[in-house]
C-alpha cells in the first residue's frame, strides 16, 4: 500500500482500502475457474473454441451468479427423412410441360435475336442468318438446340423448385443446435458473395447500397436467416450421409477434384469442395431430387460459388 513498507500496512488500512466486497469478488473467480471444467463435463459440454466464464453482481456472503458461454460443434437430428422428402415433393403443384417449355423457348428465342442484334418476335424461329451468326449451319440447327436447352431449363428450374421444397421441409422436421457464431460467419460469407456479384457488374458496393436504400449492416442482418439454413442444411445432410453410410467415391473424386486443380484451385481445398458436392447430390438422389446431369462434373463449380438449392429467407 502506498506510505507503508511491504508488509507493514495495518490490518485495518488494508480493509479499508481494498474492502470485503472485491475480496468476495476475487474468491468468488477463483472459485469458479476451479469448477468450470468439471461444469462443463457434468453437463456434457464440449467447447470448440476457449469458454468465457463472467460473475454477476451480489453482496457478501451471498451466492453469486454466474455465466459460462461455450461454444459448441453445431449439430442437427432429424428422423424419417426419407418420408419428409416424399411428402414436402407431393405437395408441390402439377407442372404444364408444354406450356412451361414453349415459354422457355421463346425466352431462349429472344435472347438469341438480341445477341445477333436483329429483330423478329419470340414466336418465330430464327432465319438462316440468324443461326449463321450464332455458329449454326441453318435455322434447323438453331431451333433444334434452343428445344433442347429449353426441355433441360424447364427440368432444371423443377429440380431447383423440388430441392427448395425438400430442404424447407428438411430443415423445419429437424433438431439443430447451431451457435450463432458460426451463424454470422456464414452470414459474412453471403454477404461477401453478394459484394463479388455486385462488383463482377461494374457497379461500385457503395452505390449498390445507395440504389436499394441499405446498409451493409442491413444487409448482413437480412442474410442471417438464410445462412442460419445453409449451415443447417449441410447438417442435416451429414446426419442423412451418415445414416445412409454414403460415402464418395475416390476415383471420381481424384477426377473431379483435378478439372478445379487445372482452373487454378487449391489441391487441399479442391478435393475437400468436390467430395462435399458429390456426397451432397448423392444425398438429394437418396431424396428424390436427382440432378438432371448425367456427369458429376456437371455438377462442379467453381469453390466460390453456391449451391441454387439453398432456402431462401
Amino acid at each position: 500500500m502506498p506510505g507503508f513498507r511491504k508488509g507493514t500496512a495495518p490490518i485495518e488500512k488494508v480493509r479499508e482500502h481494498v474492502g470485503e466486497k472485491v475480496l468476495w469478488r476475487e474468491a468468488a473467480e477463483d472459485a469458479l475457474k476451479s469448477k468450470v471444467e468439471e461444469l462443463l463435463k457434468e453437463h456434457a459440454v464440449m467447447p470448440i473454441m476457449p469458454v468465457a466464464a463472467t460473475l454477476g453482481a451480489s453482496d457478501i456472503d451471498t451466492d453469486v451468479p454466474f455465466e459460462i458461454v461455450a461454444i459448441v460443434a453445431p449439430s442437427c437430428s432429424i428422423e424419417n427423412f426419407k418420408d419428409v422428402a416424399k411428402k414436402a415433393s407431393a405437395k408441390l403443384p402439377a407442372l404444364d410441360e408444354e406450356k412451361e417449355q414453349e415459354a422457355a423457348l421463346q425466352a431462349l428465342r429472344m435472347q438469341a435475336r438480341q445477341m445477333t442484334q436483329s429483330t423478329g418476335d419470340a414466336t418465330t424461329t430464327l432465319s438462316d442468318d440468324e443461326a449463321k451468326k450464332l455458329g449454326f449451319e441453318n435455322s434447323l440447327a438453331v431451333e433444334h438446340f434452343l428445344k433442347e436447352e429449353s426441355v433441360r431449363a424447364v427440368k432444371e428450374r423443377e429440380l431447383q423448385k423440388k430441392r427448395g421444397a425438400i430442404a424447407e421441409a428438411l430443415i423445419e422436421k429437424a433438431s439443430c443446435a447451431i451457435p450463432k457464431l458460426i451463424i454470422g460467419e456464414e452470414a459474412g460469407a453471403l454477404l461477401d458473395a453478394t459484394k463479388r456479384d455486385v462488383a463482377a457488374q461494374g457497379v461500385p458496393f457503395n452505390d449498390y447500397l445507395k440504389r436499394i436504400g441499405k446498409t451493409e449492416d442491413t444487409i448482413r442482418a437480412e442474410l442471417q436467416v438464410p445462412a442460419e439454413k445453409r449451415v443447417a442444411l449441410d447438417l442435416i445432410f451429414g446426419e442423412i450421409a451418415r445414416a445412409e453410410k454414403i460415402e464418395a467415391d475416390s476415383k471420381d473424386e481424384e477426377r473431379l477434384a483435378h478439372a478445379l486443380i487445372e482452373q487454378g484451385v487449391e489441391h487441399g481445398r479442391a478435393h475437400q469442395y468436390v467430395r462435399a458436392t458429390v456426397m451432397r447430390e448423392k444425398v438429394w438422389e437418396l431424396l428424390g431430387a436427382r440432378s438432371i446431369s448425367k456427369e458429376p462434373i456437371d455438377i462442379i463449380e467453381t469453390p466460390e460459388e453456391k449451391p441454387t438449392e439453398t432456402p431462401k429467407s
